[in-house]
């Protein structure tokens, strides 16, 4: 299965692991003593006759030390004062602590404390010095302790595997490499893995991956434990093996001493852990787009339909649980998504054992909250689609096995949804995919309703018009374009503000209780398309454009407001500014067309073949013709002019005759070339300096004459 396949390869690269505790001995079997004292190394004693020039220098113990933060004494007995020293680059020997105090038990150093970085990196020797006219010390060990530490992936994940956890088990039989635990008697059973001080304040989620194959195992019921220096963070009993880290968790969390595994000491049985699962608060993306193409062109929707729009993967919205997939076992064994909110989607993925009959357990608000459960079969090519497009709020609780199924795995979760480009969940780091999701200028959705932090985050995205969808407004504290999801399932946002020139895209109608978008206009005309309606302001003029008349001149109305996803022509120059309130935005329609305009949100979009774009050339500005496919890209939030067959023009360009606050005119140029005008003349033939108000010819530099109009 592909989770089992990225596990595997998680162990063979080392990532998103755990680096438990690594212990460095002193190997005291070839230690010597000099001069007077001796060291038996059957017994591990030292023994000394004088205070001076008596001392044992402990091998394996020089290097680099700088990863160590501890060397740990285990004293067996001690007689009479000693201290250990350090060497540095060969020099002078450095007294690290002198032991006065008779006393058993691990004695331990904090080399932190004591020395700087610079000289744990030149560590020659260690020994074990007199401190008495007479005495002995006897061992069990000596060793460097490095410290532990959670190696987190892009998701937020860190693993620990049954061989960190073998040393730590007692009570029972445990095989460090296939993690099978057995308990065959009654009495005290557990783990316990030592941290020492890890910060645990951002952890949303500790799971115990397990595989329940051996009869009995209902019966290791187990106890989790999370301590840190003086107290018990908190203890789980958990069949599922799956704990929800909350916020009065991570509170007492920043310095995590342990984590114990208990079993009822009444139970015996037996059970087979795979690895214990560490998630962390990190936001993270997931890039939908790309992933569609490859994981959902094969298949076939309900009633042979086929999926467009786009894929979330590995999880759409499922909350602390970020990976794809669990595994789940025996009847009625929930796999818990946290409330996923599917609201929008059309479809959700399964892919997992064939034959596996599951129970998919949803709310809808329609229903009270009540559950619905879908019975859902995966299919002998390992995958199933359970159809959403009939709810119209749907929370997805849990996936679980059907009531006498067998065992199986689902190893991919994900959901078909249009028009999200990313999925945004956590709270806290910003790890490199979701970097990557917000410098995308092409990404015009995001989709952060999954986000857990307690604390508002400003998350700004390098396309200014970019959407974040959210549940709760406390989320984020960015000013603008953050649409927040009502109970209802319906969106609204106190602030649109958006800039012509970036792309734009709603997939969900909205309110807005302040809407504006910022447009420059010029030289003497623009198109601009708006979605929302709103008033044209004083700065510049409106016009509906319908047509174009026998002297090859666009003609239409002026209007006094721009309607929702009607593309009109500005008059003016200079930045205009359109501004309303309490307005509505529709889902964004797939067809943006007014009269011969046809509108444009999208970056990359290019005009059609034959069609007219706005531009401006020699100072003279006009429609001019679309030579060739797939060459004129059009700006977002302006619009390019087409013409019917029927209308029968094919000019190189058309004019523009409306007024702009004094005399305008358009010059005809062609698209294949720079055209000029060379002479302007009235009608009587008199040559004249610039056009002007009437009917003006045009003599261009290809030799042709042009009629134009200026009103």
């Amino acid at each position: 299965m592909l989770r089992r396949f990225l596990l595997f390869m998680l162990v063979v690269l080392g990532l998103g692991s755990a680096a438990r505790a690594t212990k460095v001995y002193a190997d005291l079997s070839v230690a010597t003593a000099v001069g007077n004292a001796t060291w038996d190394a059957t017994e591990k004693t030292f023994a000394w006759t004088a205070s001076t020039y008596a001392y044992m220098v402990l091998p394996g113990l020089a290097g680099d030390l700088t990863e160590y933060t501890q060397l740990v004494l285990d004293v067996k007995e001690m007689t009479a004062p000693f201290r250990v020293d350090f060497q540095f680059g060969g020099g002078e020997w450095t007294t690290a602590v002198a032991y006065y105090n008779l006393t058993t038990g691990l004695k331990t150093i904090d080399l932190s404390e004591k020395f700087t970085e610079e000289q744990l990196a030149q560590v020659t020797a260690v020994r074990l010095n007199t401190n008495s006219e007479s005495g002995s010390l006897s061992l069990n060990a000596i060793y460097l302790v490095k410290p532990f530490k959670l190696e987190f992936d892009e998701m937020g994940k860190a693993y620990i595997y049954p061989s960190d956890l073998a040393e730590g088990a007692t009570g029972f039989t445990m095989d460090e490499q296939t993690g099978l635990i057995t308990k065959s008697e009654v009495g005290n059973a557990g783990i316990t893995f030592e941290l020492g001080d890890v910060d645990f304040s951002g952890v949303v989620n500790i799971s115990l991956n397990v595989d329940v194959t051996s009869e009995g195992y209902m019966d290791l019921i187990w106890r989790t434990i999370i301590c840190n220096q003086t107290e018990d963070v908190g203890a789980w009993y958990s069949s599922k093996y799956n704990i929800t880290y909350t916020s009065e968790n991570q509170a007492k969390s920043e310095h995590v001493r342990e984590i114990r595994i208990e079993a009822n000491s009444e139970s015996t049985g037996s059970m087979k852990l795979n690895y214990i699962c560490i998630t962390k608060d990190v936001l993270a993306a997931s890039d939908i787009k790309k992933v569609l193409a490859e994981d959902f062109k094969n298949w076939t929707a309900p009633e042979g339909g086929t999926p467009t729009g786009n894929l979330t993967y590995p999880a759409y919205n499922i909350g602390t649980i970020q990976s794809a997939g669990g595994t789940i076992y025996g009847d009625g064994n929930v796999y818990y998504l946290n409330y996923a909110d599917l609201t929008g989607c059309s479809y959700l993925k399964l892919v997992g054992t064939p034959g596996l009959a599951l129970r998919v357990l949803m709310n809808r608000i329609t229903d009270g909250g009540a559950n619905v459960e879908v019975n859902p079969v995966i299919g002998n090519d390992g995958t199933v689609i359970v159809d959403l497009s009939t709810y119209d709020y749907v929370h997805l609780n849990a996936i679980k096995l059907g009531w006498g199924s067998a065992s199986g795995v689902i190893d991919e979760i994900g959901v078909h949804v249009d028009g999200i480009d990313y999925v945004l969940s956590g709270s806290g780091e910003l790890n490199a995919s979701a970097q990557a999701a917000l410098v995308d200028t092409k990404a015009m959705v995001m989709d952060a309703t999954g986000l857990t932090n307690t604390e508002a985050m400003e998350l700004s995205s390098a396309n200014p018009n970019c959407l974040f969808l959210v549940s709760d407004a406390s989320k984020l504290s960015n000013e603008k374009n953050v649409l927040v999801k009502g109970e209802d399932g319906t969106y609204a946002c106190a602030n649109l503000d958006l800039e012509s020139g970036y792309s734009f895209r709603t997939p969900y109608a909205f309110t807005a209780g302040k809407a504006e978008v910022k447009k420059t206009v010029g030289p003497n005309f623009g198109t601009f398309v708006s979605p929302f309606e709103v008033a044209v302001p004083e700065s510049c003029k409106a016009y509906n454009l319908t047509g174009v008349d026998e002297n090859n001149v666009v003609t239409g109305e002026e209007t006094v407001t721009v309607t929702a996803n009607k593309p009109v022509l500005l008059a003016g120059d200079g930045e205009c500014t359109f501004e309303a309130e309490d307005v509505t935005v529709e889902a964004t329609p797939a067809s943006l067309v007014n009269g011969i305009l046809n509108g444009v949100y999208e970056a990359g979009i290019t005009a059609p073949q034959g069609s007219y774009v706005l531009q401006t050339q020699d100072d003279v500005t006009a429609f001019y013709n679309v030579a060739e496919a797939d060459k004129q890209k059009v700006t977002p939030f302006t619009a390019y002019l087409t013409l019917p067959t029927a209308a029968g023009v094919n000019a190189q360009s058309l004019s523009i005759g409306f007024d702009n606050e004094g005399t305008t005119y358009v010059d005809a140029a062609a698209s294949e070339g720079t055209v000029t005008v060379e002479t302007v003349y009235d009608l009587q033939g008199r040559k004249l300096g610039t056009p002007t108000k009437g009917v003006n010819l045009l003599r261009l530099s290809d030799g042709s004459v042009k009629k134009v109009v200026i009103k």
